[in-house]
């Protein structure tokens, strides 16, 4: 059975930097309703209601955390953050995490110095059982996937990987072929959605980030083609589903879940 995860904007019935609107049980219990074998979370939401324990009495696994930041410019990549802290006590609730990392601010990377803070960052993460899952964005510090996977690969982290998420991927400037050049072993997990077409030198993409990541397969984004890629690879680590936009967030909670959850094991069965 492949692992499906409802990843945290996708039914929290907000926009991307909005509080949650729907609760966390009655996101749990719809992603488990509809089929989903786990949810994430979002490590300010549960700071914002309560910490670790609203996740205590949950319908469905959490296996996905976001967002954990700023180590690439860490001034001392020893010294853990509050956010860090809040990841460790998630886990010895919830079990073995992947939390999506990276870094939203901008600036030039010191590729060495960046790739040490994070095997230090991972290395304390272990005990923990959580894996630390790189996305690049084309705002931020991070911008492209060869920059993440370079991070990655000289980190030496066992526990860290890329997070591929379709639409940061192209929209980053990635295509299919990069891809191919990848070993499975490095990704640490795939978030699928789709949209319009953007280029990282779009001055609306941020915006377009946050409010056009549509289902799996009602957009202009190869994700069928790169799903195939990937299992040809040998892929077999976990999906999840990264949607969010105007109408599908203003939709019940348990019909949105069953249209994410319908559109994008449709898509990894080949449909």
């Amino acid at each position: 059975m492949t692992e499906l995860t409802a990843s945290y904007v996708t039914l929290h019935g907000g926009g991307f930097t909005d509080p949650a609107r729907t609760p966390f049980a009655a996101r749990a219990a719809a992603a488990a309703k509809a089929g989903f074998t786990g949810i994430g979370v979002q490590l300010a939401d549960l700071a914002r209601t309560g910490g670790a324990a609203v996740i205590a009495d949950r319908a469905v696994a959490v296996t996905e955390a976001e967002f954990l930041g700023g180590w690439v410019f860490a001034q001392d990549p020893e010294v853990p953050s509050p956010s860090e802290e809040l990841l460790v006590d998630l886990a010895r609730v919830a079990g073995p995490l992947r939390v999506t990392s990276g870094e939203f601010a901008a600036g030039p990377v010191d590729p060495g110095r960046a790739a040490d803070a994070l095997a230090a960052l991972a290395n304390r993460l272990v005990p923990h059982g959580i894996t630390l899952a790189v996305e690049a964005f084309a705002w931020g510090a991070i911008r492209d996937y060869p920059t993440a996977l370079e991070l990655v690969r000289r980190s030496g982290a066992a526990n860290a990987g890329l997070m591929i998420d379709v639409w940061h991927w192209f929209a980053t400037g990635s295509d299919i072929a990069q891809l191919r050049d990848i070993d499975p072993r490095e990704i640490a997990g795939v978030q699928l959605n789709d949209g319009p077409r953007t280029s990282p030198d779009d001055p609306e993409i941020l915006h377009r980030a946050r409010n056009t990541r549509w289902l799996p397969g009602a957009g202009e984004l190869p994700v069928r083609e790169l799903v195939g890629v990937l299992h040809e690879a040998g892929y077999t680590g976990p999906y999840s589903v990264e949607v969010n936009y105007r109408g599908f967030r203003e939709l019940p909670v348990e019909e949105a879940a069953r249209a994410a959850y319908d559109t994008s094991i449709g898509i990894l069965n080949g449909r």
